[in-house]
């Protein structure tokens, strides 16, 4: 009885191995992925046809995942977006007006294609690190386009 209870506590030693380290496995792939794909919601003035604010479509912050308390880059800064690399951040206007998406200094995508047709989206694969601002310009809008933020970390 002795030896097989040596064989049982080795055969429990290693299931119990085993379920520590996928755990574990889990546990830090999750958390370097922690980020989340972003859709952005443009929502635009029925009036003026402008876009008058720019929000994610599930109230969450990226910021607060990405960033400790106090080294958030978006603190007071509603328009502004944290993501990672290799996420995919999509825009979309709230009466699907066509729209057009212009980075002012530099791009955190590779390749991306920057116009939406009526009732379109752009969606766009994140490459570059770094702190972007752009313009929105919304199709019918007279006047100067609008200006959120993109924080890459």
């Amino acid at each position: 009885m002795n030896i097989y209870n040596i064989k049982r506590l080795k055969r429990m030693t290693s299931s119990l191995t085993v379920i520590i380290i996928t755990f574990f496995m889990v546990a830090f792939g999750a958390f370097g992925n922690a980020a989340k794909d972003k859709e952005l919601i443009i929502d635009v003035d029925p009036i003026t046809q402008c876009a008058i604010s720019v929000a994610p479509s599930e109230n969450e912050s990226n910021c607060a995942i990405l960033y400790p308390a106090g080294n958030n880059p978006c603190t007071n800064d509603p328009e502004c977006v944290c993501s990672t690399k290799e996420k995919y951040i999509s825009w979309q206007t709230s009466n699907g007006a066509k729209f057009d998406i212009n980075f002012t200094e530099g791009s955190p995508f590779k390749s991306c294609n920057y116009r939406a047709e009526r009732d379109g989206e752009i969606r766009c694969k994140i490459k570059n690190q770094g702190d972007y601002y752009y313009e929105i310009n919304v199709e019918g809008c007279a006047t100067n386009p609008y200006d959120p933020r993109i924080v890459v970390k």
